[in-house]
């Protein structure tokens, strides 16, 4: 007797059916992990950039060109070492000047002459207010550096607090500055990603036709 099959009871035959789960290989799970792992860092990333982009063009169409909430800088040099290192990422939120306390890490317009325009990233050490002009100004020191900064920063230079670092982000700038780095970080997984997706696809609609079928021939018999 085929084993495909029990006896016929009232003349229809009852099938033995097994459903076996599929077990995904190592190599197809890793892969997927790692495909779909990328799809969600790059849309991240995509929408905070459209995210900061949008709030700096609608503050802009209101006259407001200072810089946004929340700010995010590469770090250059050595002078917060160990809290800051070369290539961090530090992320600041605005605050008020007023708000602002001794051993805070700030990011500012520097005041010094020989670095007119640099944006700089170091640690309170005195704060200054003048009760005539109400205006609040700060020294301040990199933890690296033997002395303090020889120029006080105002109030109004002050971009941000840093509330967070991110380690070594910088370099991913820097690969990202090159076209063809850019390429491949951003188009190749979303292109393997996409693939991978409309594979998968065709292989359903594939199984779904042929268990159809399949499903077809057993009525017939």
């Amino acid at each position: 007797m085929d084993n495909s099959y029990n006896n016929n009871y009232f003349g229809v035959r009852h099938y033995k059916v097994k459903v076996v789960k599929e077990k995904l290989k190592p190599l197809r799970f890793i892969y997927s992990v790692i495909s779909y792992a990328l799809f969600i860092w790059l849309f991240l990333i995509g929408l905070t950039l459209l995210v900061y982009v949008a709030d700096i063009k609608i503050r802009a169409m209101k006259g407001d060109t200072t810089p946004p909430k929340y700010n995010a800088y590469v770090v250059l040099t050595g002078s917060m070492v160990p809290e800051i290192n070369v290539k961090d990422v530090v992320v600041t939120k605005k605050r008020e000047p007023k708000d602002l306390k001794v051993g805070d890490i700030i990011t500012f317009l520097s005041s010094d002459e020989r670095m007119s325009g640099i944006i700089v990233t170091h640690r309170i050490k005195n704060i200054y207010y003048d009760s005539t002009t109400s205006k609040y100004s700060f020294q301040t020191k990199g933890d690296a550096n033997n002395v303090e900064d020889f120029t006080l920063t105002e109030g109004s230079n002050i971009i941000g607090e840093v509330i967070f670092k991110i380690p070594k982000l910088g370099y991913i700038q820097d690969l990202l500055a090159s076209r063809g780095i850019l390429i491949m970080v951003i188009l190749i997984p979303c292109l393997i990603v996409l693939s991978y997706d409309i594979i998968k696809l065709a292989r359903n609609m594939n199984k779904k036709r042929y268990n159809k079928k399949r499903k077809m021939t057993v009525v017939r018999r």
